[in-house]
């Protein structure tokens, strides 16, 4: 039976405008955060995914649907307030076993007590605070299986971390550009901070540093006995310069009684994290949604597993969350922020080597081996030195007394190689770290199963470039030991009392106790490099996976050598970047 003309053409409009009205709402979900789709997908929001959901959800018309595998504890007492800094850090350089028994150290009673209690407390305080592991044993290190962590928080590492604001170096960022481009050059790179930054504190180029920037960086003051104290025995013993402002890139080498803190109120009484700066109760409440018109929704609990494609082109993330499987959807493109998670979510994803990708049953979207590979770190090793508790601010806002850029012993003065910092933890201890700033040696982090929420594989490489291990020998006895003579001319109460300082001027023994006590700083880069394809990248200079579409990684893993400065700061800055390439 034939429909009358006219209902047949009724029929026909009627079709025609629920397909039009269909397909405008879909529209309309896929501009705003509607269910499980949204312009972006941002995976990982640590330091990193805290300023690019911000960045791109500050253009209204944007929607970013964000993963973060841990809580929101921003507001939390041990994540709010810049004094506990002391416990969320040590925490994770302690690792699960101190390096050393205070009942061994030749100090008082009452002393030796106080230290084992902050270690207890350091120990315990990291659990809710980081995801922890053990690498691979390290056959350069007495086949050690060195402790990792991983910040949990919302803003990850900056939630928990010393705050330190420590930028990377023009002589760096040369080696940068020349590797990703003039989009990262020293010049270019100089004015992201710049727009970054909102510096408080002294400086001998003013122009070298931001004023009105979304981060709070205060310089830390009064300085205190103890760092003068530090500062002054490092002078004499090295013969390199005061410096008040090592981020100036005019100053690059020398010692500042005075470190550069992510820090905000008087004194420095609030910590400034990612979260605090960018996903702030202006930008979202405290359950992850979006306010005053912001297309943004941040997932707590959810733990991305893989990307979902179409050919090779990313569309979604499929995430694990309180136990169930669920999938997002994004329009634009995925964008990966996950640290040193990031190369694992990558191989999850397809993206790697074919041979281990084939072998763990993975399907191969793109065959790239350099994925995971070219691992940096800052490795550290821990001293403890008496020092007279009189000069003390053990408990004050600021963890650090002193920081000093070093080059190698004998080598081009010019070039950061070796950081000394001290920690005022205890009232007549001092600890110290002596890093290496630009390691030679390279690791791996890779994956061994195709289960994404078993564990990731970590090969630190440590000492796998035997001038690294070279490098903290000559650093120990060249500047640890004129340290330690220098202190005592000052004040005999300042001594080196971990290690021994008798094996200073045994280079056997001393090499012994590095390899014994060497440990990763968490200060992991470069596993997903941004670099020609032909030299070991992942990345393109626009954060672009080679040989996919419509995703891309924004992090400390795409450093393309090694930072000389903190991570911290090349994290927020790489962020920003990237967000600046895609238009934002």
């Amino acid at each position: 039976m034939e429909l009358p003309v006219f209902l047949s053409r009724w029929l026909v409009c009627a079709l025609t405008l629920f397909t039009f009205v269909s397909t405008q709402y879909a529209l309309a979900g896929h501009s705003g955060v509607k269910g499980d789709t949204a312009d972006y997908v941002v995976v990982g929001v640590g330091t990193a995914g805290g300023l690019m959901a911000r960045k791109l959800s500050d253009d209204k018309k944007t929607s970013v649907i964000a993963l973060h595998s841990g809580k929101n504890f921003t507001n939390s007492f041990i994540c709010k307030y810049s004094k506990n800094t002391v416990f969320s850090v040590l925490s994770a350089l302690l690792g699960a076993v101190p390096p050393f028994d205070p009942a061994t150290l030749d100090i008082p009673p009452a002393l030796q007590k106080e230290l084992a209690d902050l270690i207890a407390l350091t120990t315990s305080s990291a659990k809710p605070l980081y995801e922890t592991g053990f690498s691979i044993p390290q056959p350069a290190a007495d086949d050690r299986e060195l402790f990792w962590a991983m910040a949990l928080p919302l803003g990850g590492a900056t939630a928990v971390n010393a705050g330190a604001w420590c930028r990377g170096t023009d002589q760096l960022y040369a080696q940068w550009e020349a590797l990703a481009g003039p989009e990262w050059s020293a010049h270019k790179i100089m004015s992201i901070y710049k727009k970054l930054e909102d510096y408080d504190g002294q400086t001998t180029n003013p122009k070298a540093r931001g004023h009105h920037g979304p981060l709070k960086i205060r310089q830390d003051s009064p300085i205190t006995k103890l760092s003068q104290v530090f500062s002054e025995a490092v002078i004499l013993a090295t013969g390199f310069p005061f410096v008040l402002d090592y981020n100036d890139p005019s100053t690059p080498i020398g010692v500042s009684p005075q470190l550069q803190l992510t820090h905000k109120g008087h004194d420095g009484y609030y910590r400034v994290s990612s979260a605090t700066a960018f996903l702030d109760d202006e930008v979202m409440n405290s359950k992850g949604k979006g306010v005053k018109g912001r297309k943004l929704r941040v997932h707590f609990d959810s733990q991305a597993l893989r990307t979902i494609w179409e050919g090779t082109k990313a569309v979604g993330v499929e995430y694990m969350q309180n136990g169930i499987t669920k999938k997002v959807y994004a329009n634009k493109g995925v964008i990966v922020c996950a640290g040193l998670g990031s190369s694992p979510f990558l191989l999850h994803s397809g993206v790697g080597s074919a041979s281990l990708l084939q072998s763990l049953n993975i399907p191969v979207v793109f065959d790239n081996p350099n994925v995971g590979q070219g691992l940096a770190d800052q490795p550290h090793v821990l001293m403890l030195f008496t020092s007279n508790p009189e000069d003390s601010a053990a408990g004050s806002n600021g963890v650090f007394s002193q920081i000093s850029w070093l080059p190698a012993p004998g080598g081009d003065p010019t070039v950061r190689l070796v950081r000394f910092t001290t920690v005022d933890a205890v009232k007549g201890i001092t600890a110290a770290l002596l890093d290496l700033c630009q390691p030679k040696s390279r690791g791996s982090v890779s994956i061994n199963s195709a289960d994404p929420l078993a564990p990731f594989v970590l090969d630190l490489g440590e000492f796998s470039d035997p001038s690294d291990l070279d490098l903290f020998v000559s650093a120990f006895q060249t500047y640890v030991k004129q340290i330690n003579i220098q202190l005592q001319t000052i004040d005999p109460l300042y001594q080196l009392i971990f290690p021994d300082p008798a094996i200073l001027d045994d280079t056997a023994a001393l090499t012994a106790f590095i390899k014994e006590e060497v440990g990763a700083n968490m200060h992991f880069q470069s596993h997903c490099r941004m670099a020609p394809i032909n030299q070991g990248g992942v990345v393109d200079s626009f954060g672009r996976v080679y040989g996919v579409q419509n995703l891309i990684v924004a992090d400390n893993s795409i450093v393309p050598q090694c930072m000389d400065g903190s991570p911290m700061s090349s994290a927020y800055m790489i962020a920003a970047n990237i967000a600046r390439l895609m238009g934002y």
